[in-house]
């Protein structure tokens, strides 16, 4: 084979496997973003539920989770940048702090979020 037709064909191999990448790069941000849409959906519809409805323990727990659940969703979303999803997710614990002071999750996260923008001297996201 001449030198071009190896280049060439090297060339061609590599377009193919970055298209494949980049194809199923798309099949798993639309995955993601799918993701994001259940939790983000659930935790409206659960927000207002709990709004009309405070004193149910059942409509309670349930806001608390998937408050949680969608700050978790978001602070490991690799299609979320970093200054959206951290400040989104530490809003989302705190707000479910105040409602379940205990939760060791939203707690967990919450300090380690803070604690990351203190180790890289940055103001902690209000």
């Amino acid at each position: 084979m001449h030198n071009s037709t190896v280049k060439h064909a090297t060339i061609g191999s590599l377009l193919l496997l970055l298209t494949g990448q980049a194809l199923a790069q798309s099949a798993s941000d639309a995955k993601e973003t799918k993701l994001l849409n259940q939790a983000k959906s659930l935790y409206t519809t659960s927000k207002a539920a709990y709004t009309k409805n405070a004193k149910d323990g059942k409509v309670k727990k349930s806001y608390v989770q998937a408050t949680v659940s969608y700050g978790t969703i978001a602070m490991n979303s690799p299609i979320l940048k970093p200054k959206d999803k951290y400040p989104l997710a530490l809003r989302l614990y705190r707000e479910a702090l105040k409602v379940d002071p205990k939760n060791e999750i939203a707690l967990n996260n919450k300090k380690m979020i803070e604690s990351i923008y203190k180790s890289m001297n940055r103001p902690v996201p209000q």
